[in-house]
């Protein structure tokens, strides 16, 4: 497979993310060209295969770099302020200048995590991402968002901080459990319900119908539409960030379904659902709110259910469920203004999204209950 690169074009930092099969052997070389220092520190987590981390770790040995190593917990309930310390103190400890770089090697967790601690460290080290998983490839290794959770909610405390580069290797996911594989395709079908908002076309079809037409393919792993998928969520969140960094509007876009996902993780103590099970769920709530205001037609909203279903992906929240417990971290949740939730909700066609300020309470209460 040939590389493939995107450029997210921005005023003080761009970043660009490369694309292809084995990368992980070039990662040195292509660093090489880069001005990061010498002194690199991989930050990976428990569960990433030992094999990847020491392909990383020759090529960039190959390539003149002195190579540290720091493995942290797996789950999002490690993405939190002990986890960032231990980063900084072995930064410390190990006498890390500001020159020099940390590399985020894994999911989404280690990314905010590892972005975020480069972000402060020095007030700031140079900073490159690695995903290993789908959810990283798509979504937590682009656009600079950076955080911690802390007890009050997800994502609270963080910074926006872009990395030098991206490398994504899509045979990282060869070896990805298939529950974390479904994980990042919550996300990967939430692009396909913005890409005329966001302005980007897929192809001779919309990025849906592709979705809905490959699904078999995508599911086994099929490499051409994996890489397809991969490449298309990249480019479609690239050039959103790229027109609106810090969310000021556009941006905003991306967060479909994840003021109800942030809610339902932190109501479950991040166990009960993963980020993309909750995403999933948020979407479907979003279709029905959206649905409900009729902002779309009954229609769109059980043809975008299905595909999620259809994907192996939850649907709606399960019993018991915790009312008071979402409503409060959704309350808390970065999307509020003024005290009123916020909702990005599909609007006319598949592909359109729309921010909508003026939902109630009590009618966000009763789509929880009977959504």
């Amino acid at each position: 497979m040939s590389l493939k690169k995107i450029k997210i074009n921005l005023k003080d930092k761009s970043c660009d993310i490369f694309i292809q099969e084995n990368i992980q052997t070039q990662i040195g070389k292509h660093l090489k060209e880069k001005a990061i220092g010498k002194k690199i520190l991989i930050i990976t987590q428990a569960r990433i295969p030992i094999k990847f981390i020491e392909t990383v770790k020759k090529s960039l040995l190959k390539n003149g770099f002195k190579v540290f190593i720091l493995t942290l917990p797996s789950g999002e309930q490690y993405k939190n302020l002990d986890s960032l310390l231990k980063i900084v103190n072995f930064a410390v400890k190990n006498k890390f200048e500001r020159k020099d770089s940390f590399i985020a090697l894994g999911g989404g967790v280690v990314s905010d995590l590892t972005g975020f601690a480069a972000s402060i460290y020095y007030r700031g080290v140079n900073f490159i991402c690695i995903p290993t998983t789908l959810l990283g490839m798509v979504d937590a290794s682009i656009g600079g968002k950076t955080a911690i959770n802390i007890k009050e909610g997800k994502n609270l405390v963080g910074t926006f901080y872009q990395p030098e580069a991206v490398f994504i290797d899509p045979t990282f996911l060869s070896t990805l459990p298939k529950k974390e594989f479904l994980i990042g395709l919550a996300e990967v079908i939430k692009y396909g319900l913005l890409e005329k908002t966001a302005t980007v076309r897929f192809s001779r079809v919309s990025f849906f119908k592709y979705l809905k037409s490959n699904r078999e393919k995508i599911l086994n792993l099929d490499t051409k539409a994996i890489t397809n998928i991969i490449y298309y969520s990249a480019l479609v969140k690239a050039s959103i960030v790229s027109k609106d960094e810090k969310e000021s509007n556009l941006r905003a876009i991306l967060n479909l379904g994840h003021t109800f996902a942030h809610g339902i993780e932190q109501a479950y103590n991040y166990k009960t659902y993963t980020h993309g099970e909750a995403v999933s769920v948020g979407i479907c709530l979003a279709l029905k709110l959206a649905a409900k205001h009729k902002l779309i037609k009954e229609e769109m909203t059980n043809s975008v259910i299905n595909l999620i279903s259809e994907y192996g992906l939850p649907t709606s929240i399960k019993k018991p469920i915790k009312l008071n417990s979402i409503l409060s971290s959704m309350l808390l949740d970065k999307k509020v203004e003024d005290g009123k939730l916020r909702f990005i909700l599909p609007y006319g066609s598949i592909g359109q999204v729309k921010i909508v300020n003026d939902i109630g309470l009590e009618e966000v209460k009763w789509l929880i209950v009977h959504g």
